[in-house]
């Protein structure tokens, strides 16, 4: 697994989970292993929720979030 960005909580999560946001597979939700607090929803592509490019994509939206003081 690529190197994740810190957490709100302030820990830095060794994995992402994907979970379906409900929208009919077009989005999801990026949840990491840390807390259970934060999440960040991104758009799936199309893509079959297991699949490797969406866990990539779940990486990119999570590294890829606005974070405090950055």
């Amino acid at each position: 697994m690529s190197d994740l960005e810190p957490c709100p909580c302030g820990e830095t999560p060794t994995s992402i989970g994907v979970v379906d946001a409900g929208q009919g597979y077009k989005y999801a939700l990026a949840i990491p292993n840390c807390c259970g607090e934060w999440m960040i929803e991104f758009r799936t592509v199309g893509y079959d929720l297991e699949s490797a490019d969406t866990k990539d994509a779940a990486i990119r939206a999570w590294n890829g979030a606005t974070r405090k003081g950055r």
